[in-house]
């Protein structure tokens, strides 16, 4: 599981959000971002973002389509984990916290703007 793991976030990054956006794409832009997690931790940094009206989790360890469950709560799909996104007290997105096997970890959101997608990084997603 670990190994699945791995490769979950064996790419690095995140995407821009397409120039036009339709609803389905604007409900999910509340939680595309960096996120930030604890030294030590397998991953140390996702980035979520939109890539063709999908919401995609990004590391260096791999990558994952998020597929809604229900408000905040999201399948991680190729690694059967979730992924819940939590809020402050006025209802701002400020952590994610992952399941998957094992592992558990719990980041929290960054001001920092989540990784630019560009020709070559995308073409590097599908070796």
């Amino acid at each position: 599981m670990r190994k699945l793991l791995l490769f979950f976030f064996a790419v690095g990054g995140s995407i821009i959000l397409s120039a036009q956006q339709t609803p389905q794409t604007d409900s999910l832009k509340e939680y595309t971002g960096k996120f930030k997690f604890p030294d030590g931790s397998e991953v140390t940094e996702i980035n979520v973002g939109i890539e063709n009206g999908i919401l995609w989790a990004y590391s260096d360890k791999g990558s994952s389509e998020l597929k809604k469950i229900e408000k905040d709560v999201f399948e991680v799909v190729s690694y059967t984990g979730t992924a819940t996104f939590k809020r402050d007290e006025t209802g701002k997105i400020n952590g994610l916290h992952v399941e998957v096997g094992d592992l558990i970890m719990d980041g929290r959101k960054s001001e920092e703007p989540a990784f630019q997608q560009n020709d070559n990084w995308q073409r590097s997603l599908k070796k």
